[in-house]
């Protein structure tokens, strides 16, 4: 049962909503004055575009891991087309957000678990059939290892919306100034293999964790890859299928490639679509 308007009100008074905009009632959203995020954000409708296409329109029942999973918009969305999601946020100011969410819309197929994304494992928390890392990965200190064991939890897609690092100094002279805290390229070798990137300070020791809302959680400085080496790092992962997914992006091509460096990877084991329509 949806909770009544004066309870919405007196919870979202003593919460600060910094990313999705979820219309709660007619009267009530999240952050008002901002876009509504099920009608408008272009991530979730380009994520839905592909699932729907993989899974040939049949959403309902598939097993979803949302890393890092924020306010819970992406949750919820996935949630209310019928799947059962799992969210993972490691700050409990997020989760309460996300938790109002659940309860408000009365979502028994929606669990959310105050975690670290580095505990992420098969053995922990079993194998999904889809999963999203969305803003998360340029968040970390271990990418490669961590896109690994990811993998190893993930039997059909893995979802990745990130930043990467410039390849080269001309590139990294162009990039949105906000970015430029990113250091030298480097690298960083994984089980034999070496991989690209840059380091990235997130916040210093004196920084309140808890308070860094759209900050790493464990480290303080971030390993960006290259773009050349999120996708190596993808393949050597265990999919046999990487993609780049422009359709929500074309018109910002030029944004999201020089001074904005992000894209959104889809990475696909083609074992997993198969088994699932043996079952069916």
């Amino acid at each position: 049962m949806p909770l009544p308007d004066d309870v919405l009100r007196q919870r979202l008074a003593e919460q600060q909503w910094t990313a999705h905009n979820i219309r709660l009632t007619q009267d009530i959203v999240t952050r008002p004055g901002e876009p509504d995020f099920m009608e408008t954000d272009l991530r979730l409708r380009a994520i839905l575009r592909a699932l729907t296409l993989l899974y040939r329109n049949r959403l309902a029942g598939l097993s979803v891991a949302d890393l890092g999973c924020l306010e819970g918009g992406f949750s919820l969305a996935l949630a209310q087309r019928g799947m059962n999601v799992l969210g993972i946020e490691a700050r409990r100011k997020n989760l309460l957000k996300a938790l109002l969410l659940k309860e408000h819309f009365g979502l028994t197929n929606l669990e959310l678990l105050c975690d670290d994304v580095k505990n992420f494992t098969r053995e922990r928390r079993a194998v999904f059939d889809v999963t999203l890392a969305l803003g998360i990965l340029y968040h970390l200190d271990q990418p490669v290892a961590w896109l690994r064991q990811v993998a190893e939890a993930t039997r059909g897609v893995l979802v990745i919306d990130s930043h990467y690092a410039p390849a080269d100094e001309a590139a990294l002279a162009l990039i949105d100034p906000r970015l430029r805290q990113l250091g030298p390229l480097k690298q960083m070798e994984d089980r034999g293999s070496i991989y690209e990137g840059r380091w990235f300070f997130e916040y210093g020791a004196e920084a309140d964790v808890e308070s860094q809302l759209w900050a790493s959680y464990s480290n303080r400085s971030s390993f960006w890859l290259t773009k050349e080496s999120l996708l190596r790092s993808l393949s050597r992962a265990g999919f046999d299928l990487v993609l780049e997914q422009h359709d929500f992006s074309a018109d910002f091509y030029k944004h999201f490639t020089v001074t904005y460096p992000r894209g959104m990877f889809l990475a696909i084991k083609s074992s997993g679509f198969i088994s699932r329509g043996e079952r069916q």
